[in-house]
């Protein structure tokens, strides 16, 4: 007898962990999804784990597959994620990959994240860094300026520059270009706005040309072209279309029906 047991995992979720996994020299979440299809190129590995490994994972699996058959509160949800950790750890060592050379962010890249770079340090933030953001998130249609974001923290403009740097990776201008930028992102995509009311709605003039800059240095395409196509490494088909694709290919022969996303099967059990 042999049990065998399917997980169906978004690509979407494993990129996501590959993204924060490899922080220090991934600039963005697309970075990271072009990097998982150099690291795993093959669309279908056979892995061997033991027998006493699938025997250890035979309760796990179960106990997983019980959860996620019906809705879960916070703690169900919680276990779940403990339960799946447990069976990659398992799974990640086996599996094959490329060897691929990353080179380190540089300061550049690193002053253009959306999100802020102090994650890589998880330094604690000032409280004069912390007031001076709360103020630029409140309102970022106001025109701040260095002078008055210092007087604001009680600090020179050379001191705020350097205690905020230190805080969040970048000046406090260039933080509120970010934020900038992230609103106007969300309203290209959720809105029928026109590009030219969006820029005023946050802040920018639009024959200034200063968002049409901000927008392709952050997310690298005008504002524009991101409303048409979205991010530069976008597919019609979602985020892990190359890796669905992959499946596909290998299953198309058996005349499966093949979702978006990486199957695991797993057996337990005496084959015959």
């Amino acid at each position: 007898m042999a049990t065998a047991t399917t997980l169906m995992l978004d690509t979407d979720y494993l990129i996501e962990h590959l993204f924060w996994q490899h922080l220090d020299l991934i600039p963005d979440r697309d970075a990271a999804r072009d990097l998982a299809a150099k690291l795993y190129p093959e669309p279908l590995q056979v892995l061997h784990l033991g027998e006493a490994e699938l025997a250890r994972l035979g309760p796990i699996l179960d106990e997983l597959v019980s959860r996620t058959e019906t809705g879960q509160d916070a703690a169900g949800y919680f276990r779940a994620q403990a339960l799946l950790f447990s069976v990659l750890e398992a799974v990640a060592p086996h599996v094959r990959q490329v060897p691929v050379a990353v080179l380190p962010l540089t300061s550049r890249q690193r002053a253009a994240r959306i999100a802020a770079p102090r994650w890589q340090r998880f330094r604690p933030v000032r409280r004069e860094a912390a007031r001076v953001a709360a103020l630029m998130h409140d309102d970022i249609t106001q025109p701040w300026r260095l002078d008055h974001l210092a007087a604001h923290a009680c600090l020179s403009k050379s001191q705020l520059t350097r205690v905020f740097r230190e805080s969040f990776g970048v000046t406090p201008l260039v933080y509120l270009s970010m934020l900038r930028v992230q609103e106007m992102a969300r309203l290209i995509r959720e809105t029928d706005l026109l590009i030219a009311v969006i820029t005023e709605r946050v802040g920018w003039c639009y024959h200034s040309g200063c968002a049409t800059r901000a927008f392709r240095r952050y997310m690298g395409v005008t504002p524009i072209h991101y409303r048409h196509y979205g991010p530069p490494s976008a597919s019609q088909a979602g985020p892990g279309v190359g890796a669905h694709h992959g499946v596909k290919s290998a299953n198309e022969s058996a005349k499966q029906p093949v979702g978006r996303g990486i199957a695991v099967e797993l057996s337990t059990g005496q084959m015959p």
